[in-house]
């Protein structure tokens, strides 16, 4: 289960963050509090990387409080779902091979990457959506072999402090949005992922510095020019929008600690602008004292 779930948290990651946004909040920060509107406490909205190596997990503390100060954590999906993993399975499958998506010298240069870099047989694996193959590439990408996201160190967290995990949506409405994409396109990102890795590389080193100094203005104009920016408004606006009406919603009751994908946050149509324009007070939390070597365990 928690390979697949990293395999879902390699490929969100590999579309979103990348993305041109446009206007951006002026605050650098990474933790939002939400209050007014009657809001009896405050919520508390997050801005996650979904990929990272274990030892660049970390939380600053002011983070930590707003988790310990939360009664309770959502994610984009719920990681508690029984059938995650195997709802996962079947959305992998293709009904072709990846060598039917790809021109001969093409699908060469694809096999030869992953037997070099990933230790891995493309033929074997062609039978796999190629947005899933992209999972493969984040080991030798960002340099660890067994890559965690953000989302974990939260959830394990919340395990600790028996808090109640939650989704904002469900896998079906993540998977939902790939599923709009063609397998011909994907197979075509796919490609593109492996002839630009150098510059794959070298923007993730980049991205996840400005992760790491909570500099939210850099961090979303961080860009690859990827095939994956024309469907921004799939990935990230129509979700924001779906999200808007759930936080809402699920803040009037609890007081909740919101995670989701960085990439979310900013722009005219990010989170944080659509919860202002309803009329809630969305705050930086600017980090004081950051930590850069907390590394989240559950016992």
């Amino acid at each position: 289960m928690k390979k697949n779930i990293q395999i879902l948290y390699c490929l969100i990651f590999f579309l979103l963050p990348f993305l041109g946004i446009g206007q951006v909040p002026t605050e650098n920060a990474l933790l939002w509090e939400i209050s007014g509107k009657g809001l009896q406490k405050s919520s508390f909205l997050y801005g996650t990387i979904h990929v990272v190596c274990p030892s660049d997990l970390s939380f600053s503390e002011e983070a930590k409080k707003a988790f310990n100060a939360s009664e309770q954590l959502y994610l984009e999906l719920d990681l508690d779902d029984p059938e995650l993993a195997i709802k996962m399975q079947r959305s992998m499958a293709s009904q072709t091979h990846l060598r039917n998506l790809l021109k001969a010298n093409e699908y060469e240069q694809l096999e030869s990457f992953f037997r070099e870099r990933t230790g891995y047989s493309i033929e074997s694996l062609g039978m796999i959506k190629p947005f899933y193959l992209l999972s493969y590439t984040y080991s030798p990408m960002i340099g660890c072999n067994q890559p965690i996201s953000v989302e974990k160190g939260l959830a394990e967290m919340a395990y600790i402090q028996n808090k109640s995990i939650f989704g904002l949506e469900t896998l079906a409405d993540q998977l939902s949005v790939f599923e709009k994409i063609s397998q011909q396109k994907q197979a075509n990102i796919l490609l593109g992922c492996i002839k630009d890795f150098g510059k794959m590389q070298e923007s993730f080193q980049t991205l996840l510095k400005d992760y790491k100094e909570e500099n939210l203005n850099a961090l979303v104009r961080t860009s690859l020019d990827s095939y994956s920016a024309r469907y921004e408004h799939l990935l990230l606006d129509r979700r924001n929008k779906r999200w808007l009406k759930k936080i809402a919603k699920i803040s009037a009751k609890k007081s909740t600690f919101f995670a989701v994908g960085a990439a979310h946050l900013a722009g005219e149509k990010g989170v944080i602008n659509l919860l202002r324009k309803k009329g809630y007070t969305v705050t930086a939390v600017m980090t004081q004292t950051p930590e850069n070597s907390l590394i989240v365990s559950a016992k």
